[in-house]
């Protein structure tokens, strides 16, 4: 008999951190080969729902509500990645009531971004049920690094930020069953906490499946260039206006005829206006027709700072068989090579002669784009991943 699982998770609404939603869709649909599953979403109420429909799974949902307060505010409130406002439990906690009125869950999987909110109320409602955290950290810095170089009061938020953020850690490996990593750093600095819970820490990396980026013809490539990273946030925002005012010019001295698709559901307003001056820049605005203008150029570039990159974006690239550049600090924790499945740099003149290697001489980039999905296949492929994931629980 199939056992029933409480699956909570959350969305931001300006389309913020799509790899962190891939890979929330990505456990749903592995766990549902186990489990009757009830899904409930929190999240803005005009958003889509995380999956389509299964005989296994029943969506619910809650409608978000934006809380005031800056930035440095919201960020007491976070661990690690979560991002959802302070009172999301609060607002789940009828929800899960009345849930656990009608069924006896057996599991309840938390996504990353309700950890801080939902740990504690999820632990009280449902203490005989295994609790299965996924704490994965996208390409963030570590809080305690944060504060680097800081003074003041500014300082002094950074410090207690960071004991609070170890607090939160302390009291979620005491109350998780499984803990799910994407890294081996992150697994490394959980089991560093606690010692006596170490063995709940499993590293699951990002994953994506091959069935969704298979294709009858092969891609004609032209000489386009993808910039891939969250494009809403400041760091996105100034390493896009970076690439155009110190990179693309070098580019564009040795490729006069290359295109730049950008990509991004929600692009800020100063890259837009990059479209309307420059006829070679061209913003890509869905993210289902991201995958064609990947296929169709003959290199991405990914997560050239900290702190806004996805790994996700680059294995997308890699399935869709485009080569990658990108910086050793946005590659870290792949598994990768450079010059052989994946090209680094680091100054604006090092990532624009990679990017004028890749489209002068197709042929080296058809052979890093081989060995990359070869080592996607070998590492980060679904399948590989739905074994381990289905043992653990």
């Amino acid at each position: 008999m199939r056992k029933r699982m409480l699956f909570l998770s959350a969305r931001n609404q300006c389309g913020e951190n799509l790899g962190d939603e891939f890979r929330t869709e990505n456990f749903l649909n592995i766990l549902l080969e186990k489990f009757d599953i009830d899904l409930l979403e929190y999240c803005h109420c005009e958003q889509k729902s995380l999956t389509g429909s299964a005989p296994a799974l029943t969506v619910h949902r809650v409608n978000r509500v934006s809380t005031p307060g800056g930035p440095l505010l919201r960020t007491l409130n976070r661990l690690r990645s979560g991002v959802d406002p302070a009172d999301a439990g609060k607002h789940l906690r009828t929800r899960i009531k009345g849930l656990c009125g009608l069924h006896t869950y057996s599991h309840v999987f938390i996504s990353h971004r309700l950890l801080a909110n939902c740990i504690d109320m999820v632990a009280a409602l449902l203490p005989k049920a295994v609790i299965i955290t996924d704490a994965q950290r996208t390409m963030r810095r570590p809080v305690s690094r944060e504060g680097t170089g800081k003074r003041g009061i500014k300082q002094r938020y950074y410090k207690i930020n960071a004991a609070r953020v170890r607090r939160n850690e302390r009291k979620l490996m005491n109350k998780t069953g499984l803990l799910l990593t994407a890294s081996e750093w992150d697994a490394l600095s959980f089991k560093a906490l606690s010692f006596a819970n170490a063995g709940k820490v499993h590293v699951i990396p990002p994953f994506v499946d091959l069935q969704e980026y298979q294709y009858p013809e092969p891609a004609r490539r032209e000489n386009g260039i993808v910039l891939h990273w969250n494009m809403h946030t400041v760091q996105g925002k100034n390493a896009c206006l970076l690439f155009y005012r110190r990179i693309y010019p070098l580019i564009q001295a040795e490729i006069p005829d290359c295109k730049c698709y950008i990509v991004g559901a929600d692009v800020h307003p100063e890259i837009l206006e990059l479209a309307k001056a420059d006829s070679s820049i061209v913003i890509v605005r869905e993210s289902g027709d991201a995958p064609g203008y990947i296929r169709r150029s003959k290199a991405v570039i990914a997560s050239l700072r900290e702190g806004y990159g996805e790994l996700m974006q680059i294995l997308e690239a890699w399935a869709l068989r485009t080569p990658v550049v990108t910086s050793p600090k946005g590659a870290e924790q792949l598994i990768c090579e450079n010059g052989r499945n994946i090209l680094l740099a680091d100054t604006a003149e090092e990532i624009a002669e990679q990017v004028v290697k890749l489209l002068q001489t197709p042929e080296l980039g058809s052979i890093i784009a081989e060995r990359a999905y070869r080592t996607l296949l070998k590492h980060y492929e679904v399948k590989k991943v739905k074994a381990k994931v289905l043992s653990l629980v």
